[in-house]
């Protein structure tokens, strides 16, 4: 899956978010989560099919995956 390295620069990223918008870190992590849980229950086949492919090791994903997850099909996509 990903490693502790990667993970702790998804981590600096959360923290630099929250720096550059002058909130907590927590706060960045409660509108996250909200919008990453949104979109994981979003009932939509083609919403879901989309999120087939997350895999993390918990039992809930955890931001750092998500944002991990989200910069490699970004990466893809030529965006």
């Amino acid at each position: 899956m990903y490693t502790k390295r990667e993970l702790k620069r998804a981590a600096g990223i959360i923290r630099q978010i929250a720096r550059d918008n002058r909130v907590t870190e927590d706060e960045v992590r409660r509108d996250m989560k909200e919008a990453m849980d949104a979109g994981r229950n979003n009932p939509d086949p083609a919403v879901q099919a989309k999120w087939a492919g997350f895999e993390y090791t918990g039992d809930e994903p955890t931001l750092e995956e998500f944002i991990l997850w989200m910069a490699e099909k970004i990466r893809g996509s030529g965006i």
